[in-house]
């Protein structure tokens, strides 16, 4: 009797590491929805205040420009050093123009009459309008980078951009809806 050989032993198919699949079967809709949420909280406050309109011009400019850059870290590996300063620098425009509508904005709030106004507690609201303004300003650049990162693992840099700016710009879009609705009174 010979003994019969054995079959050959079956390859298993390679798995990733978890750590990869993670990464790519998660969709960032959490970091999302927080740009989302920033940007209509921006929104409200563009809207509920009498500021002039051009300020949306600012603001929408500045949404679109830090969507389009996508200043994270890691988008900005990806280029060489000279590409990835200028795109730092361009998104730090459009942090301080989205920041600047936004203060511009608040700080329309206040009363025509000039005997009401007290200067010690003019100079102290502009310096907390001006503050809570480039707080949501950063908080959102910072969101907004950090959501393309994320997003880059799925998708490639224009597909990045296209995603980012569409939840930036409705969440824009939709807190100035809100923002009417509070001036309005309704």
């Amino acid at each position: 009797m010979t003994p019969e050989p054995s079959p050959a032993p079956r390859r298993r198919p390679r798995r990733r590491p978890r750590r990869q699949l993670a990464q790519q079967s998660t969709f960032p809709w959490l970091w999302l929805g927080g740009c989302f949420a920033l940007y209509a909280a921006a929104g409200v406050i563009l809207a509920a205040f009498p500021a002039p309109y051009w300020i949306w011009y600012l603001a929408l400019g500045g949404t679109l420009m830090q969507a389009i850059v996508l200043a994270g870290p890691r988008a900005l590996a990806q280029v060489h050093w000279l590409p990835a300063n200028l795109l730092a620098i361009l998104a730090i425009l459009a942090t301080g123009a989205t920041g600047a509508a936004l203060a511009i904005s608040l700080n329309q709030a206040g009363t025509d009459n000039l005997d009401d106004i007290v200067p010690q507690a003019t100079v102290l609201e502009v310096a907390l309008f001006c503050a809570v303004a480039l707080l949501i300003a950063a908080a959102a650049a910072i969101l907004s980078a950090e959501t393309g990162d994320r997003l880059l693992l799925r998708f490639r840099r224009y597909q990045t951009s296209l995603i980012l700016a569409a939840f930036c710009v409705l969440g824009l879009g939709l807190g100035g809806l809100m923002g009417v609705g509070i001036a309005s009174g309704g």
